[in-house]
């Protein structure tokens, strides 16, 4: 049976707060720190280290990650156009705001901001836009009159930047396994995809801060890391929340979702925010977890849950407890994976797009002929080819056909398929052991089927036909 992460956050979503409810719901925080370890370019720039907190009216218990960086600040200047006046820091360690992906803001060309839009539910907006709001133990007030930073950690001003090329070689220089390698790749791929297309630029143009990119990697790997280590093999997620608010950083006062996120909100069904909540609830680090890793989003599939686990933000919220939920389970019908009914186009973020190729969006028309020979232009035959792949490799094998086909274009949807629970046995018989493949339905066995290689092989070793 498979092994599912169902993410409730319905009340928004952070890199730190997706972590922490892993590590709440079992995931060892020692072995995660021991994986994130194993990436020789960041080691002894971090560390990482969790808090039990109480959110909400009802004091809901929920686990708090906090992750430092050796890296100080230096003061900021003042942006030209902004009224804001950017202080020194001093260490605070007060918590009594939400938290940041700090990581999660890039930028595409030379400039003083060394900021993020990542915000995690941080902010009171009223019409004065007096809010703070924090990364990662970082306390931020921003007010019209002035701009006060209190920093516990991060963004060092003259550190080297980073792009996605740089940082997936250092994940992939890493000791960790293919499977957290490639996915947390594939999150880092959103979020640079998402970034370039805000600023109008290319990939490799986008770069993230430093002490930004190592919040981004320990909050992003530590979160996949995290669904290895709790054996999970697929991951579903409620409706994100759009909410309200403006948000006062060094671009300006801007409206939420910021920029990056409404980028990475395109394809990802949208639900209404919690009641009274206003201000950034969803975070780049989290839309870009949520946008690589989840199959569906809305309800989750049938299952029987196991395991569950709360990650807290900071800011307390009226109505709700500010917090991501995750409950761990295995699937319980045969029919799981059906959540909609119709196909949906694969979000052009989701999964990159050959060099030198584009994405367009296209409908697809479909019907039966059954009547006549179909053909195309030029008298020629209709034939289609379609291929059955997981999401992360539409990249390559689009590429792969393109280079051994004539074709010029590719048409790509994600749709669900129904799939048997099914087991695996091995049996003896006069001709040697054999692999059996049992298909249940409903709890009883309607299909059986011998491994075809291990008949072919035992065929062989007593000349008989298979």
């Amino acid at each position: 049976m498979g092994k599912i992460a169902f993410f409730d956050c319905s009340a928004g979503a952070a890199g730190d707060m997706i972590l922490a409810s892993l590590i709440d719901a079992g995931a060892p925080l020692d072995a995660i720190k021991a994986g994130l370890l194993t990436i020789s370019a960041i080691r002894g720039e971090w560390d990482i280290y969790t808090e039990r907190v109480w959110k909400g009216t009802g004091l809901i218990a929920a686990t708090k990650v906090h992750v430092s960086s050796i890296h100080q600040h230096d003061p900021l200047p003042a942006p030209q156009h902004d009224v804001a006046q950017v202080k020194g820091a001093s260490r605070e360690s007060r918590h009594d705001d939400h938290d940041h992906d700090n990581s999660s803001h890039s930028h595409s060309h030379d400039h003083s901001h060394d900021h993020s839009h990542d915000h995690s539910h941080s902010h009171d907006h009223e019409e004065n836009h007096d809010h703070s709001y924090k990364h990662h133990n970082d306390d931020y007030s921003h007010q019209d009159q002035g701009h006060h930073h209190h920093h516990h950690h991060h963004n060092d001003h003259h550190h080297e930047h980073r792009n996605f090329e740089t940082i997936s070689n250092m994940i992939d220089g890493s000791g960790l396994s293919r499977w957290v390698k490639e996915n947390s790749k594939r999150v880092f791929h959103c979020l640079a995809e998402a970034e370039a297309s805000v600023h109008g630029t290319t990939m490799d143009k986008v770069h993230f801060h430093e002490v930004g990119a190592i919040d981004s990697l320990v909050d992003t790997i530590g979160s996949v890391l995290a669904l290895e280590l709790l054996g999970v093999d697929q991951v579903h997620c409620s409706f994100l929340p759009f909410s309200k608010g403006f948000v006062r950083c060094l671009h300006g006062i801007m409206p939420v979702p910021a920029p990056a996120t409404l980028r990475l909100f395109h394809g990802i069904p949208m639900g209404p925010a919690p009641n009274g909540a206003v201000g950034e609830l969803v975070t780049p680090t989290g839309a870009s977890l949520m946008k690589a890793l989840a199959k569906t989003f809305g309800q989750p599939p049938p299952f029987l849950p196991t395991a569950s686990g709360s990650g807290a933000g900071t800011k307390d919220f009226p109505n709700h407890a500010n917090i991501v939920r995750v409950v761990i389970g295995t699937l319980t019908d045969p029919s799981a994976t059906v959540v909609n009914a119709h196909w949906t186009p694969m979000p052009s973020s989701t999964t990159a797009a050959p060099t030198d190729a584009t994405i367009e969006n296209v409908a697809v028309l479909e019907t039966n002929l059954d009547d006549m020979n179909p053909q195309m232009k030029k008298n020629r035959p209709a034939m289609v080819m379609s291929v059955l792949c997981e999401p992360h490799q539409v990249g390559d094998l689009s590429t792969i056909i393109f280079q051994e086909t004539s074709t010029l274009g590719i048409r790509r949807q994600s749709m669900d398929r129904i799939v048997l629970r099914r087991e695996k046995m091995d049996i003896p018989s006069q001709y040697g052991i054999a692999s059996i493949k049992i298909g249940y339905l409903n709890g009883r066995v309607v299909n059986v089927q011998p491994e075809y290689e291990d008949c072919k092989v035992n065929q062989h070793s007593y000349s008989s036909h298979v």
